[in-house]
C-alpha cells in the first residue's frame, strides 16, 4: 500500500492530484509517482472515434485493461475516475453508451466524469450509485452553475480554465461540492466544448513546411490589421492559441482557494509526460505541506532551468523558455497577455506532428 502517501497529517489538507492516463503502464507510473487519483477513458468498440476533441489514442483499449488499472490503483491506495466525454447523445449511440457505462462500473471505477446531460440521464437510468463529477466541458464558471450541478446529482465539479484565483475561491466557499481545477497542460482561448471549427482544416494556409501536416486554425499565426488603418499590421500573432499552461509557481495560492483536486491535462500524452508531471507536482505539494517553503522556491528555480516540462520529451524548450517568459500561468488575472514568442509550444507541436486516427 502507498502508506508514504498518507503518513503526514498535513497531507490531508492538501488537494489531491488527478493524473491522466491512456494505458496500464501509465497508470502504474503515475500512481507510483504520487497521484491519489487517476482519470481515464475506455474505447467503445461501436463508436470508437466518437469522443470530444480526442480519439482512441487517449483511451484504454478495452475493459480488461481498465480492470487491470483499477486493481493496481486500488492496491496502492489510489482511485480511478472514468471519463464519459461523448460530445452529445443521440438515439443511435444510446445503447452502446449504456452498455459501456455498465461494463466500466462493473470493473470497479470509483467515479464517473460526465460532460453531457444526455450521458447523465443514462447514468441515472442505470441506477449507478458511485459519485459523479461534472467535467470541465460543462463550463462551470459561477456559483449558479455549481448549484445547478449539485441539484442534478453531481458531488464534484471541474471548473473552467478561464477563472481567476478570486473567482475560484468564491465558488469553493459557496458550495458543499468538491471543486477541482486544471493545473498543467494544454488549454483553449474559447470556453470548453464551444469550439465550432476544431475539426476544420485551412488548406489554403499550408506551406512548404506544413505540407501534408494537420493543424487546427486556433494554433496558426495570423496577420492582424487595424480596422481603421489597414496599413498598420502585426504579422504572425497567435491570437487564438492563447491559453496558459502551468501552475508550479502558484501552488500555494491554488491550495489556499480550498479546492479538493488539482488535475493535470494530458490523456493523449505519452507515459513519460504523465509520470514526470505527476512526480514534479507531488514533490512540490509535499514541500508546501511540510512548510519547507525555501526549498520549494529553490526547487522551482531548478525545474524552470533544467526540466523539459512538455508533452513531448525534447530539449527544444525548457519551462522557462516558453511558459515563464510569456507568463503562461493558469488562473492569472490577464489570460490573453501579448506574446513575446510568436508561436506557442502547443502551436509548434500541432504544426510539426501529424496525428493519425485510425
Amino acid at each position: 500500500m502507498k502508506d508514504k502517501m498518507h503518513s503526514s497529517s498535513s497531507r490531508r489538507t492538501l488537494p489531491h492530484i488527478l493524473a491522466p492516463i491512456n494505458s496500464y503502464e501509465g497508470a502504474a507510473k503515475v500512481v507510483d509517482a504520487g497521484a491519489e487519483e487517476i482519470y481515464c477513458a475506455v474505447q467503445i468498440a461501436a463508436i470508437r472515434d466518437f469522443v470530444l476533441y480526442r480519439g482512441p489514442s487517449s483511451e484504454l483499449k478495452d475493459y480488461d485493461e481498465l480492470k487491470q488499472v483499477v486493481q493496481y490503483a486500488h492496491a496502492h491506495g489510489s482511485k480511478v475516475n472514468l471519463v464519459l466525454n461523448q460530445p452529445y447523445m443521440v438515439t443511435d449511440i444510446e445503447e452502446p453508451v449504456r452498455k459501456h457505462i455498465r461494463n466500466c462500473v462493473d470493473q470497479g471505477v470509483d467515479t464517473l466524469i460526465i460532460g453531457d446531460f444526455g450521458v447523465l440521464s443514462i447514468v441515472k437510468s442505470l441506477g449507478v450509485k458511485i459519485p459523479l463529477v461534472a467535467s470541465t466541458y460543462l463550463m462551470s464558471m459561477n456559483t449558479e452553475a455549481i448549484a445547478l450541478l449539485e441539484d442534478m446529482g453531481f458531488s464534484r465539479a471541474v471548473l473552467d480554465r478561464q477563472l481567476t484565483l478570486e473567482e475560484i475561491t468564491h465558488i469553493v466557499h459557496s458550495t458543499k461540492m468538491g471543486i477541482e481545477i486544471l493545473i498543467h497542460g494544454g488549454g483553449c482561448s474559447n470556453l470548453n466544448a464551444s469550439c465550432y471549427f476544431y475539426h476544420y482544416q485551412f488548406p489554403e494556409l499550408a506551406n512548404a513546411e506544413r505540407e501534408s501536416k494537420r493543424s487546427t486554425p486556433c494554433s496558426l499565426p495570423f496577420d492582424l490589421h487595424e480596422l481603421n488603418n489597414p496599413q498598420n499590421t502585426v504579422k504572425d500573432v497567435s491570437v487564438m492559441d492563447a491559453f496558459e499552461y502551468c501552475s508550479i509557481c502558484n501552488l500555494p495560492e491554488l491550495i489556499s482557494t480550498g479546492v479538493i483536486g488539482l488535475k493535470i491535462e494530458g490523456r493523449t500524452a505519452n507515459v513519460w509526460y504523465q509520470e514526470s508531471t505527476t512526480r514534479i507536482y507531488r514533490e512540490l505539494l509535499d514541500l508546501i505541506a511540510e512548510g519547507r517553503m525555501s526549498e520549494y522556491g529553490k526547487r522551482l528555480t531548478e525545474i524552470k532551468e533544467h526540466v523539459y516540462f512538455a508533452p513531448v520529451q525534447t530539449s527544444f524548450h525548457k519551462l522557462k523558455d516558453i511558459w515563464c517568459l510569456q507568463k503562461r500561468c493558469y488562473y492569472s488575472p490577464i489570460v490573453h497577455a501579448p506574446y513575446k514568442i510568436p508561436l506557442t509550444w502547443q502551436g509548434w507541436t500541432k504544426q510539426h506532428f501529424t496525428w493519425v486516427v485510425t
